[in-house]
């Protein structure tokens, strides 16, 4: 029997749901904002994206719709914390430590196990019925260069539970550091079915012919299917096919892509056929 949730093949998308988080916060705690890219910043350091340019995380349309997806969790104190490991050892330094120490307050960083640490978020979340909340790495995470970002692990969180949660990350490596700072966000928020199976199952005949034949005309007609190709400045080249198939899916589903990468396999075999034979060489 079909799942009726899945969305048909001959589409985009099912159609599109809202998906309301409710939250209660302390601290002026920011509730979850939608994810967008930064550039300059964690996404890439330059906007440019032609001949000479550096290749850049946004320029990989799977990461930036990866990245883009779901909410952002963000630090909610008003001072910066520095969660060092020192010989194994974590330790909670920096201006928010101060701080906490000049109010007489509790710190809302704490030891969560062996090689690991975790925070007072200062929020409470509470998903729509029939769903659960899943933290995990902030996108930023794996454009690091520094090695300061927090690595927050994946969780699930259940509509039942009214405290104020605490978010867990694995520790930094040993002699390095992580930086909670002020505005930024430390965490990705996916709302997620909380009943979701799954299987898997081999590809009847058809359709392997059918995805095979795609995957050949797909590498043959590259740069037929792409508007924008580029080589960066290591060499690399680029382009935006999988942009441009993309668009034609979101229009008329996995049928349109077909169709479309067919047409233009006929269009370049009909060039060819059109094109005049070259002149033979002389025997003599």
């Amino acid at each position: 029997m079909t799942d009726q949730r899945q969305p048909s093949d001959t589409s985009e998308a099912a159609e599109p749901a809202t998906l309301t988080v409710q939250y209660r916060s302390t601290y002026g705690a920011e509730p979850p904002r939608r994810i967008r890219l930064e550039i300059p910043g964690w996404s890439g350091s330059s906007t440019a994206h032609g001949d000479g340019a550096a290749a850049m995380p946004w320029h990989c349309q799977p990461f930036v719709e990866g990245s883009t997806y779901g909410l952002e969790l963000i630090y909610p104190y008003r001072s910066e914390c520095i969660v060092r490991n020192i010989d194994g050892k974590v330790s909670f330094d920096g201006p928010l430590t101060e701080a906490r120490q000049k109010e007489e307050l509790s710190h809302p960083f704490g030891v969560f196990a062996h090689g690991h640490y975790g925070m007072a978020t200062a929020l409470d979340l509470l998903p729509p019925p029939g769903y659960a909340l899943r933290l995990g790495p902030h996108p930023r995470y794996f454009t690091d260069s520094k090695g300061d970002v927090p690595l927050a692990l994946p969780g699930h969180l259940q509509r039942f539970w009214p405290n104020q949660f605490f978010a867990v990350f694995k520790a930094p490596p040993a002699g390095t550091s992580h930086v909670f700072r002020p505005g930024e966000a430390y965490a990705q928020l996916l709302i997620i079915p909380t009943t979701q199976t799954y299987r898997t199952e081999p590809m009847p005949a058809d359709l392997v012919a059918s995805r095979e034949l795609e995957e050949t005309q797909v590498g043959t007609l590259r740069y037929m299917l792409a508007k924008h190709i580029w080589q960066s400045d290591t060499g690399n080249w680029f382009d935006d096919m999988y942009k441009q198939l993309l668009r034609i899916f979101r229009q008329g589903g996995r049928a349109a892509v077909s169709a479309h990468l067919q047409d233009v396999e006929n269009r370049v075999a009909a060039a060819k056929a059109a094109s005049p034979a070259p002149p033979k060489k002389s025997s003599g």
